[in-house]
């Protein structure tokens, strides 16, 4: 395409700009534009090399492959068909790492696939590091990346690759960070601080630290779930802000939590607000919209706590159960772990598979406090070792 403009001094110039679109893949398209061309015959001329120069780069590209957003959008279509549709995987994952593959690749979206190398890869899991990003997550991206690169070895859209460039990315764990928990004096001080200032969610942080009920759970839990003649709350929905819907529990199962003396009377004093409206709780705008965790930290800074996101409670009431000598398996039934890694964590969080173990490491037996002194050793002026 040929334009006509004027310059500041009045003379006339052209300006060329070509475009040409790929046959083989319409989502490529190359363009080039020049500009200042003193007369019409030299601008055609311009034309005619811009176009060999379009078509020249269309022919390379094409050569090389499918170009990674398009590889994406196979896969993804593929994907909701095979997993999704069969419950192999819930929507809202899928869309996840969808999104999360696209943002992390958006340079590279009109670029053929095979441009995403290890050497590439790797640069990318380094800014997912430094983003901040657990070595969880990152695996899982991996796994998601090599899903996406054996998808197109096995359909022929990737006919340069033979083998998924993950398998040359190797993921170091870094340094581990000490997780979020509260201990039982600072859970005390979070429950006394909230009911003296009669925040509006005290009831709902002091629930969720007796019930170990993820947020959702709580935001989706009704009347007719909490069974006060046989002590239990059946836990069976939950709400996803994002979707702004209910649906099942993140397992997917049913669970019955017992409710003891102290969550007894809290749902009492719960029913009495409520009156006959069939939610436990009032349906709060922010936590509506996915705010709870902010709404806690918010309170715990301001009251000297530390800061603690919303499912830390439930982190919260599991150490504290196996603390009290509550065996695993029970906590993880009653929390819906169908795994005992997860359960591990929080084995490992209230300390109770080390307790006791260090008692009969002793320097000096038979040796009470009063022989100690403020070091902690004893005289020991006429010892030998």
């Amino acid at each position: 395409m040929i334009q006509t403009y004027q310059t500041a001094d009045g003379e006339t110039r052209y300006r060329v700009r070509v475009f040409v679109r790929s046959g083989k893949n319409p989502n490529l398209r190359i363009t080039e534009q020049k500009g200042s061309i003193e007369t019409l015959q030299e601008a055609h001329e311009v034309e005619k090399k811009l176009r060999r120069v379009c078509e020249d780069q269309v022919k390379e590209i094409e050569s090389r492959g499918i170009l990674w957003d398009d590889l994406l959008n196979e896969w993804d279509k593929t994907e909701r068909r095979l997993k999704v549709a069969t419950g192999q995987r819930q929507l809202i994952n899928h869309e996840d790492y969808l999104g999360a593959l696209r943002k992390w690749t958006k340079d590279y979206l009109q670029k053929p696939s095979m441009d995403l190398n290890q050497f590439v890869l790797v640069s990318i899991f380094e800014k997912m590091k430094e983003a901040g990003l657990c070595l969880g997550y990152r695996k899982k991206l991996k796994q998601i990346f090599k899903s996406v690169f054996d998808f197109g070895i096995h359909s022929r859209l990737l006919t340069h690759i033979h083998r998924s460039p993950t398998f040359e990315v190797v993921l170091k764990r870094g340094e581990e960070k000490q997780p979020e928990i509260l201990t039982f004096q600072e859970i005390q001080a979070l429950i006394q601080k909230a009911n003296e200032q009669d925040h509006p969610w005290k009831r709902i942080w002091h629930i969720a630290l007796l019930t170990g009920m993820r947020s959702g759970e709580l935001y989706a839990l009704a009347w007719q779930d909490v069974d006060f003649e046989n002590m239990t709350i059946n836990v069976h929905r939950s709400y996803n802000c994002r979707l702004r819907s209910f649906k099942s529990t993140k397992a997917g199962t049913w669970r019955k939590v017992p409710i003891s003396p102290e969550l007894k009377q809290l749902l009492l004093e719960q029913r009495k607000l409520t009156g006959t409206g069939p939610q436990v709780f009032s349906r709060d705008t922010q936590w509506d919209k996915g705010l709870q965790a902010k709404i806690l930290r918010t309170f715990c800074t301001m009251n000297g706590l530390p800061s603690i996101k919303f499912h830390t409670l439930r982190a919260c009431f599991a150490t504290q159960m196996l603390r009290q000598g509550v065996e695993a398996a029970k906590v993880m039934k009653i929390c819906g772990w169908k795994e005992l890694k997860t359960m591990q964590h929080y084995v490992r969080l209230a300390g109770i598979e080390i307790q006791g173990i260090t008692d009969r490491l002793r320097f000096f037996e038979n040796t009470d406090e009063s022989s100690l002194n403020v070091t902690g050793l004893r005289h020991v002026s006429d010892t030998r070792f």
